[in-house]
């Protein structure tokens, strides 16, 4: 396989996003297991096979209409996006069919979902849900990526209904757990998109793509994303007040070391400091994926 195949298919499966989806399904489920849940393995993969259909269906649609996932650790350039030659080619055919092939592989695992009895009014929900905002994020005619409310559905897709979908098919029914523990993240994950939409604003200032990040401007935007990180650690202690336990929030402070870090390197772009993105971007998922590992963690362990 050559090396363009190869960033072709990292292009595709958007690992950092698939990867998000994945250990928030299992932060999901863990807080599940914590509260006491016995759990099912066979529910467990049934659901994470099917979200892992509807996404990779979403990347491939987006990809063949043009309006596709940006992944955080792949340049603008190198990612697989559907120009109108491309849709004029073999190659395109190949997205749409994939896509279709894997909605329909979600829609099987959903018929087996219902027939186990897996499909509650509340998973019945977050399976409408995820499949409806993540649709909407790649369909060409609403342009909800470019819309300035593209960032906050595609951190909905990737940091809220993956944990919900695990919770529910696990413990059956809400929990006060669910919200604490995950509804942190959320600015987390969308301080980790706008790190992305910083990276291609002068392409997308250009091109006049009004991202979330060129409607603020990236001074605003900067600033919005260190408030962001902020307001998560805030949501994390508002969390411990309203009864999560500290063995599951504790540990996620840790992440203030690397956090404020990133926070002091952002506030010196304003004043000329060289960018280097590399260390932004690694500072950025260590932001993200730390929490989201610690809660994992623990909640499976102990």
């Amino acid at each position: 396989m050559t090396d363009r195949n190869q960033t072709n298919l990292l292009g595709i499966i958007r690992p950092i996003h698939l990867m998000t989806a994945l250990t928030m399904y299992l932060a999901g489920a863990g807080l599940a297991r914590y509260l006491g849940a016995r759990v099912d393995l066979s529910a467990l993969g049934l659901g994470l096979s099917w979200l892992l259909c509807i996404l990779l269906g979403v990347f491939l649609l987006g990809d063949y209409f043009g309006i596709s996932f940006e992944d955080p650790i792949l340049p603008a350039r190198s990612m697989v996006t559907s120009t109108e030659d491309q849709k004029k080619s073999p190659q395109s055919n190949l997205l749409l069919f994939g896509a279709l092939a894997l909605f329909s592989s979600a829609g099987v695992l959903t018929v087996l979902m219902g027939l186990r009895g897996e499909i509650t009014p509340a998973v019945g929900v977050v399976l409408l849900a995820c499949f409806i905002f993540s649709t909407l994020v790649v369909a060409p005619g609403l342009n909800l990526k470019y819309s300035g409310i593209g960032e906050f559905m595609i951190s909905f897709c990737l940091v809220v209904f993956p944990p919900a979908l695990s919770f529910y098919t696990q413990y059956g029914e809400f929990h006060r757990f669910l919200s604490l523990g995950i509804f942190p993240l959320f600015p987390l994950h969308l301080a980790l998109i706008l790190t992305l939409r910083l990276r291609s604003y002068p392409e997308n200032y250009r091109a006049d793509r009004k991202t979330l990040m060129v409607r603020l401007g990236w001074v605003r935007g900067i600033f919005l994303h260190n408030l962001l990180v902020l307001s998560a650690f805030l949501l994390f202690g508002a969390a411990m007040l309203f009864g999560m336990p500290l063995r599951i929030v504790g540990p996620v402070f840790l992440t203030l070391i690397p956090a404020g870090y990133l926070i002091k390197t952002y506030s010196g772009l304003e004043h000329g400091t060289p960018v280097r993105w590399p260390l932004i971007i690694l500072l950025a998922l260590v932001v993200f994926f730390l929490p989201v590992y610690l809660i994992a963690f623990t909640t499976w362990v102990f």
